[in-house]
């Protein structure tokens, strides 16, 4: 990369900008978003033949993708990659064919010889890299491992082919095989490089051309089109927009192998995902007691009997006369007869003009399980002989200054005891 003219601009600027020709990304290649298509399962079989591939969307990696070395690159001869996803019920799959007319390997495979890079973002906020050593001429062989920590390849099926001008890599993604990716996972943050060292092996490449950066900052993005178009459809058949979109998370809330989303929007409570049906589905309801969508306040997930599935927590105001509100903490679980359930309702609050009467709550962890406490808070205006509870049926009341002054509730799968 040419270096700029030190005459024509102040040292400091002179200095920033070799600075920035070693770390940063070129204007034209930022950060990028990888379309993932789903196909019928076994449509895709990892072994090195492409013929499946033919209908799945090509993203051609050319010279808007360097990443570094832009001057250095010389067209297609040089560089050039094409990028295929797919998914099915069984994991992720990428193509990635590289055309190269110089495959630059050893026997070490070393971070000096060509390489393509598949660069993920962990929970702790760093990154992990699976290193791809592709063969040439010399070296048939490929070399595939993780870059530090456990090497174990569990969970991933690949095939490295050499092409007349270049190289394949034909990968399969199983749930958790690699960082941040469970089946029904609307995007996982990653970058493929593709890295080519033309002069032979040297400490820096010539050319680095991909989706994305290194650090967490500047990963791509694999977003994948069931968990788009399943929200597309819910929100426009309730008539709503992403504006409407009070809480979204993703997680375990159904029993089976893949991950949903959970979305509240306007005054729905939604999962989605290929549990819900096969190939991808969502199933929404009314949220309880909420009349419009102000009326959601607050929103969490928590798996409290501890069978591995999250339930919903929310809290509702509802609104009486003479301006009465109170606000109920509602949990929901969705059962494996396909329905939400209410689990759990305890008021937290009543207003009315100057009194109130609060309830604070908390979660507490015991071991797999998590229990809900809840204590008495703060009280104006109320008294014992004003005060007229509204609780009944499965809605616990609120604790009063002069009652009860804290519950601790356990849950288990057929409900819920008090303590």
């Amino acid at each position: 990369m040419r270096s700029p003219d030190p005459s024509a601009a102040p040292l400091a600027t002179f200095l920033l900008g070799l600075l920035c020709a070693a770390t940063c990304l070129p204007a034209a290649a930022t950060a990028a978003t990888l379309e993932c298509e789903r196909v019928e399962d076994n449509t895709i079989t990892v072994d090195g033949l492409r013929s499946d591939w033919r209908d799945v969307t090509v993203k051609p990696l050319s010279g808007g993708a360097i990443l570094w070395g832009r001057g250095r690159w010389q067209g297609k001869p040089d560089l050039e990659g094409k990028l295929r996803c797919a998914h099915d019920s069984g994991g992720t799959y990428l193509l990635l064919e590289v055309n190269d007319d110089q495959v630059v390997r050893t026997s070490r495979g070393s971070t000096r010889e060509d390489r393509v890079e598949l660069v993920f973002a962990t929970s702790t906020g760093a990154t992990r890299t699976l290193r791809v050593h592709p063969p040439n001429a010399r070296y048939r062989r490929p070399r595939v491992r993780w870059v530090k920590g456990p090497r174990s390849t569990r969970g991933l099926t690949y095939r490295v082919i050499r092409l007349r001008h270049g190289y394949a890599l034909e990968l399969k993604m199983a749930s958790g095989a690699v960082p941040g990716y469970a089946l029904g996972s609307p995007k996982l943050r990653m970058s493929v490089r593709i890295i080519d060292h033309d002069g032979g092996p040297s400490r820096k490449p010539d050319t680095i051309m991909g989706t994305g950066g290194a650090t967490v900052a500047t990963l791509g993005v694999v977003e994948y089109d069931t968990a788009r178009k399943l929200l597309a459809g819910f929100l426009k058949q309730k008539g709503l927009t992403t504006k409407n979109i009070l809480y979204q998370k993703v997680g375990n809330f159904i029993t089976g192998k893949a991950l949903e989303q959970l979305v509240i929007a306007g005054t729905f409570v939604a999962l989605l995902g290929e549990d819900v049906a096969k190939g991808g589905a969502y199933f929404a309801v009314k949220a309880p007691w909420a009349k419009r969508q102000t009326d959601l306040l607050r929103f969490r997930t928590v798996d409290l009997d501890g069978n591995g599935n999250l339930d919903i927590v929310y809290v509702v105001r509802q609104h009486g006369a003479a301006g009465l509100t109170r606000d109920i903490l509602v949990v929901l679980r969705f059962l494996d007869s396909n329905r939400f359930d209410i689990y759990f309702m305890h008021e937290v609050a009543k207003r009315q003009g100057a009194r109130y009467l609060t309830n604070g709550y908390r979660f507490v962890r015991r071991g797999k399980k998590t229990d809900i406490v809840i204590t008495f808070d703060r009280a104006a205006g109320f008294t014992r002989s004003t005060y007229r509870s509204s609780h009944g049926g499965n809605l616990e009341g609120l604790l009063t200054p002069w009652g009860t002054k804290k519950k601790t509730y356990r849950f288990a799968h057929d409900g819920y005891t008090e303590r």
